[in-house]
């Protein structure tokens, strides 16, 4: 029995993205570091024997992942990991999008927190506990700032950077929902006190090098607030169809 198979035309590799290719490389491999500028169009045609058009076609790319800036008037230069651009069109996220944030934060945050209680310092503990204390004396529909510098203070003891900027970049996309939240439970005296001793049992795991125990205590906390926020969108929601 004779089969008939029918191939698809393989097409040359287009010479632009041989072009990007050979950048990312050096990119990867430390030739050009974040801030590097890049040779010129002109010098890079030179060095790849190929035409302009190629050159830009690729740097425009490359500009579009997110790896190069082209600046008018100065050149290319390599960016540095920057999330902001993934959360950039979150300005005013939806109750859909915040619940998505939210479970990112999980992942992170518990992750995070781990890292916190292996790698902090004694200037990390600082920053944490002046958080906290901020926290208890302010009122409680103020404070969302200092809850968020308590969070922030524990991605900086992961030692990990870009956790910290990720982590940073998803807390200013739901700023206004969490101030929101910080409001809402301001006049429920139990929900408070809630918070305030999840924030100490994490804390307290983290000065005591607990990796175990901050993982929990952070789910906990988180599950918490997820749990609060969404009784609020649904109160929230009751309102606006009665009003």
């Amino acid at each position: 029995m004779v089969f008939t198979v029918e191939f698809k035309r393989i097409s040359s590799q287009k010479i632009s993205d041989k072009v990007e290719e050979q950048i990312v490389r050096l990119i990867k491999e430390g030739s050009y570091k974040q801030g590097d500028k890049l040779p010129s169009v002109r010098e890079l045609c030179e060095s790849l024997e190929v035409g302009r058009s190629a050159v830009r076609d690729a740097l425009t790319t490359l500009k579009g992942r997110g790896l190069v800036e082209i600046r008018q008037g100065e050149g290319t230069f390599v960016t540095g990991f920057n999330p902001k651009r993934y959360f950039k069109h979150m300005l005013m996220p939806n109750q859909k999008e915040i619940e998505s944030l939210f479970q990112v934060r999980e992942i992170l945050e518990t992750s995070v927190v781990k890292l916190a209680a292996v790698n902090r310092s004694e200037e990390d503990l600082v920053a944490m506990r002046k958080a906290l204390d901020h926290m208890s004396l302010c009122k409680y529909d103020d404070s969302g700032q200092h809850d968020c510098q308590f969070h922030m203070a524990i991605a900086n003891a992961s030692g990990n950077p870009i956790l910290h900027q990720l982590l940073e970049s998803i807390s200013s996309s739901m700023e206004k929902s969490m101030a929101d939240f910080h409001r809402l439970i301001a006049s429920k005296p139990e929900l408070i006190y809630d918070i305030h001793h999840q924030h100490e049992l994490i804390m307290e795991m983290i000065v005591c090098e607990d990796a175990a125990g901050a993982y929990e205590a952070m789910m906990l906390h988180l599950s918490y607030v997820k749990k609060q926020m969404r009784k609020g969108f649904s109160i929230r929601s009751e309102y606006i169809q009665t009003h």
